[in-house]
C-alpha cells in the first residue's frame, strides 16, 4: 500500500504499529490521510477512528480501513462512526486509488448523520439578521463579481471567488457561506458541476444555491434545479430582483438555522441521556457481579447447613432473575429504539437453554412443577447469544408462571438440516378469546391477565434473530411455543 501511495503523490508516508503511536504522530504533524487494517495486537481501526472524531482537530481526516472482515455489525459501526471508506482486499492498483480519491474527496459519509451535525453545528451558526448572513459570489468575470457585490454589500457579508475549487475550498472551510450566487458558465469547473460537488458532501450540502444564468441557458438552469440549487436570477442583473431573491432565501435560511438548532439540543439531549444508561447500567451490572461474589463467599462459609443452603438459594435465585430480566429490559429497550447490535457466535443449545431455566428451579419447585430437558449435548446453532437467552427468558418464565401447581415444563430440540425446532410446552391452554394475538397483546397466559410484555418481546427477539417463532395451544395439548432457529441466524 506504501507504494500505491507514493505513486499517487503521497511523498511522505509514516507507518505506525500501535494505536498510542497513532495518536502521538496524528498530533504535531499535518496529517491528511489515515489508513487503518481493522485489528492488531496493539492497534484497533474502531477505537482509533472514535478518538479522531471525537476530537474537532482530527474529526475532518480521512479514514480508511483495509481489512478482509465483512461481519455486517462491524461495518455499521464504522460507518456510523464515520469511516470514510472500507476498503476489501484483494483489490487492484485502480480500485484502491479510487476508494482513496473517494475518502480524500468526502472524509464523511451522509450515514455518519450525528459527526456531520456536530462538525456543521460549530460552522453553520444560529443568525438573526441579513447582516450576519454571508454570501459567496461566484464568477470567473471579477467585472459580473464587482457588480453584484455592489448590490448587496450594505445588506450581506460577502466573499468572492473566481473559480469552483476556491469556492469550494471556501465551502468546505470552517467559516462557509449561508448563499452562493453561482454562475453556471466558467472555464474547468462549471457551475453545475460545482453545484454537484457541494450536494453531494453532507458537510456543505445544507448551503443554499442560487445560479446566476443568462436566459440562453434555460436547460442548464432546470438540470441545476434538479441537482439542488433553489433559484435562479437572470443576467443581466436586476438589482430590485437580486435583493428581492436574497431576502426570500434568507428568511429561509433563518428558520433552518431554529429547526436545526433545536434539533442539536435534542441530539445533545439524547447523548446525554445515552451517556447516563450507560453509567447506570454499568453500576447495576457491578452490583449485581458483587453480589455475586457474596452470595458465592456466603455460601462457602455457611458449609452444607440445609437451612442456610435455601436461604442462599433463594438469594441466588433472586439474583438470577433480577439479571435476566434487567438484561431483558435493556434488549427490549434497544429493540424498540432500533438501535440494537447483535454479535454472531456459535451456541452450544443445551448450554444457553440451561444457563437460562437452571435459575427458575426454585419458581418451578415452589409450584412442584417437573421441568424436563430433552438437548442433545453437540447440537449447536450460529446466532446472537443474547437475543437466544432473552427469548427463552421470556418464554420459559411465562410457561413456569403459565403451568398449574404438580404439572410438567418441557424444553426439548429437534435438529433440520438448515434449522433447529426448539419447543417449550406446558400443559396450560391459552384462553381462546386471546389466541392469534400473543404478538400484538401485551398479555400472559398467567390467568390470562398479566402484563405478558415478555411474550411480546419474544416475538420481538425472535424477528431480530431472523428466526420465526409461533406457537399451538388447545384443551387437549396444552401451550407450546416453537422457536425455529436457523444453521446461522443473522442479526
Amino acid at each position: 500500500m506504501v507504494s500505491m501511495l507514493r505513486a499517487m503523490g503521497m511523498q511522505t508516508v509514516i507507518v505506525a504499529n500501535s494505536e498510542s503511536q497513532c495518536i502521538n504522530l496524528i498530533a504535531p504533524e499535518k496529517i491528511n490521510l489515515v489508513i487503518c487494517g481493522w485489528s492488531a495486537p496493539k492497534l484497533n481501526a474502531l477505537s482509533l477512528l472514535k478518538k479522531l472524531r471525537s476530537d474537532e482537530k482530527t474529526i475532518q481526516i480521512p479514514f480508511v480501513i483495509v481489512s478482509t472482515i465483512i461481519e455486517q455489525s462491524l461495518i455499521k459501526e464504522a460507518v456510523l462512526n464515520g469511516v470514510s471508506e472500507y476498503v476489501v482486499p484483494p483489490f487492484n492498483k485502480q480500485i484502491f486509488e479510487q476508494r482513496i480519491a473517494k475518502a480524500v474527496k468526502i472524509p464523511i459519509q451522509n450515514s455518519a448523520k450525528n459527526i456531520t451535525q456536530k462538525i456543521n453545528a460549530k460552522r453553520f451558526v444560529k443568525k438573526e439578521a441579513s447582516s450576519e448572513l454571508s454570501v459567496l459570489i461566484v464568477d470567473d468575470i471579477v467585472d459580473n463579481i464587482e457588480i453584484v457585490k455592489e448590490v448587496i454589500k450594505s445588506d450581506y457579508r460577502v466573499k468572492a471567488a473566481t473559480n469552483a475549487n476556491s469556492a469550494l475550498k471556501i465551502c468546505l472551510s470552517d467559516s462557509p457561506p449561508d448563499i452562493i450566487l453561482l454562475d453556471i458558465m466558467m472555464p474547468e469547473i462549471d457551475g453545475l458541476t460545482l453545484c454537484k460537488k457541494l450536494k453531494e458532501n453532507p458537510l456543505t450540502q445544507n448551503i443554499v444555491v442560487i445560479f446566476l444564468t443568462a436566459l440562453a441557458e434555460n436547460n442548464d438552469v432546470v438540470k441545476g434545479l434538479s441537482l439542488g440549487a433553489v433559484d435562479y436570477i437572470t443576467k443581466p442583473i436586476v438589482p430590485e430582483i437580486v435583493l428581492a431573491r436574497l431576502k426570500v432565501h434568507s428568511t429561509i435560511v433563518f428558520n433552518q438555522r431554529v429547526i436545526q438548532s433545536q434539533i442539536d439540543h435534542l441530539l445533545q439531549y439524547n447523548e446525554l441521556n445515552a451517556k447516563a444508561q450507560h453509567l447506570i447500567q454499568t453500576d447495576i451490572h457491578n452490583v449485581m457481579d458483587s453480589s455475586k461474589e457474596s452470595i458465592a463467599s456466603l455460601e462457602l462459609k455457611l458449609g452444607s447447613s440445609r437451612q442456610f443452603q435455601s436461604t442462599v438459594s433463594e438469594l441466588k435465585y433472586s439474583l438470577g432473575v433480577s439479571e435476566l430480566l434487567f438484561n431483558k429490559a435493556n434488549t427490549f429497550e434497544q429493540l424498540e429504539q432500533k438501535s440494537y447490535r447483535g454479535k454472531q457466535q456459535r451456541n452450544e443449545l443445551s448450554k444457553t437453554v440451561t444457563s437460562v431455566t437452571d435459575i427458575f428451579d426454585i419458581a418451578a419447585a415452589n409450584k412442584n412443577i417437573e421441568c424436563f430437558h430433552e438437548l442433545p449435548y453437540n447440537m449447536a446453532v450460529t446466532c446472537d447469544e443474547n437475543l437466544l437467552k432473552v427469548i427463552l427468558t421470556c418464554l420459559y418464565r411465562n410457561a413456569i408462571e403459565a403451568a398449574p401447581r404438580g404439572s410438567k415444563v418441557s424444553v426439548t430440540a429437534k435438529s433440520y438440516p438448515t434449522f433447529i425446532l426448539l419447543q417449550i410446552h406446558n400443559i396450560n391452554p391459552i384462553a381462546e378469546e386471546f389466541l392469534n394475538s400473543f404478538e400484538q397483546l401485551f398479555i400472559s397466559s398467567k390467568g390470562n391477565n398479566g402484563n405478558g410484555i415478555g411474550v411480546y418481546l419474544a416475538f420481538k427477539a425472535s424477528k431480530a434473530l431472523t428466526s420465526e417463532l409461533y406457537y399451538h395451544s388447545s384443551l387437549k395439548h396444552g401451550t407450546s411455543f416453537y422457536l425455529k432457529i436457523p444453521r446461522k441466524a443473522v442479526t
